[in-house]
């Protein structure tokens, strides 16, 4: 409807939420369009096996990819090297919420050399397989480092040592704690030392 971008009201857009897979698919040309949101902070995907998960091409222009600082992705199944890719092309991502089942594969977090960048100081959200080791070593190989100040997680019990390596390294800066572990499908809240000014579950 508007040929030419800097014309498009699009440059006004500031959330980006984009649903992909079953029972609707994505046109095939709708990445063509999404480098023309200039001014995007907030950027959703969510899905179904999503097709985003397996994009080869830059999802945002470099100059729209400069404004996005909150990157949501919710999907039921997703390769860590995917979702990683995506991060990548967002050099002043400040809060991450990925959220998604099936999200076991340990060897998808070795062999990724691009270097994440990020200013990584807001919330940090992770639920179900998103939770595991593979996604605390990406976060924790990052250069700059992580400096989330609000933490909030949903998962298994077995994930719980990554869990607290991702504590430790945000000890300084974070004054808010959300933890549910899932034991025997039930869920249990915790408290975290007094240290931070407000922990609930």
């Amino acid at each position: 409807m508007f040929p030419v971008p800097e014309e498009s009201p699009v440059r006004l857009v500031k959330d980006l939420y984009v649903w992909t897979g079953w029972p609707l698919n994505v046109p095939d040309n709708f990445f063509e369009y999404t480098p023309w949101f200039t001014n995007v902070k907030r950027l959703t995907l969510l899905g179904y096996k999503s097709v985003l998960m397996t994009m080869r091409r830059p999802l945002l222009s470099e100059r729209s990819s400069q404004s996005v600082t909150s990157l949501t992705i919710k999907s039921d199944y997703a390769h860590l090297i995917n979702v990683r890719n995506i991060m990548v092309e967002l050099p002043n991502l400040d809060s991450l919420w990925l959220s998604g089942k099936n999200f076991f594969d340990r060897a998808a977090s070795q062999g990724m050399g691009t270097v994440l960048r990020g200013r990584f100081g807001g919330r940090l959200r992770l639920c179900d397989g998103f939770a595991g080791e593979c996604v605390t070593n990406m976060l924790l190989e990052i250069p700059t480092g992580i400096h989330f100040t609000e933490f909030q997680i949903e998962c298994p019990r077995k994930f719980l040592p990554s869990n607290v390596r991702l504590l430790e390294a945000c000890g300084k800066t974070l004054v808010r704690l959300s933890y549910m572990v899932d034991f025997e499908r039930k869920f249990y809240s915790f408290s975290w030392p007094s240290r931070f000014w407000r922990a609930k579950g």
